[in-house]
């Protein structure tokens, strides 16, 4: 009987573990962000959760802010360094996260085309989350704060 109990427990703790996990793994919450990153790079866009883009993409990004997509997006160095730290440390690992052209663009990584296409709702840009990703700002990129426009899928 102990042996049945035990076997039982064991097999539910796997499970419930397992669930916990894939809840986990599924929430697509990236935030808060640190004050520094927010302000700076989210005072014209929303702030991208680094871990959306490898080391090298971060690497390309901030060394390139005086020609940040046809914006001289320049900071002082100590802030470079600061926020160049905070993305590399959190930054993705995974190959389909590098970067796949020059410009490092988040939104032509294989993921980001995975998951969105390549092809943004009408009248939209992949650039600005906050126009489906509600709480984009936030870091906050799960299904209950998504607000596609209705009939939109994945452009090809």
């Amino acid at each position: 009987m102990m042996k049945i109990s035990t076997t039982i427990f064991t097999a539910m703790s796997l499970v419930l573990a397992g669930m916990a996990s894939t809840a986990a793994a599924g929430d697509h919450s990236y935030g808060p962000y640190p004050a520094y990153y927010s302000e700076e790079c989210g005072s014209c866009h929303v702030p991208y959760p680094p871990q959306r883009m490898t080391q090298a993409g971060w690497e390309i990004q901030i060394k390139g802010l005086k020609q940040h997509f046809g914006t001289d997006a320049s900071i002082d160095a100590p802030a470079s360094q600061k926020i160049l730290a905070y993305l590399v440390n959190n930054a993705g690992v995974k190959e389909k996260l590098a970067p796949t052209e020059a410009t490092a663009r988040i939104t032509k990584t294989h993921w980001f085309v995975k998951e969105h296409g390549t092809m943004p709702p009408k009248g939209k840009a992949f650039s600005d989350c906050t126009q489906c990703h509600t709480q984009a700002g936030q870091g906050d990129y799960s299904e209950r704060s998504l607000k596609t426009p209705a009939g939109w899928r994945r452009g090809g």
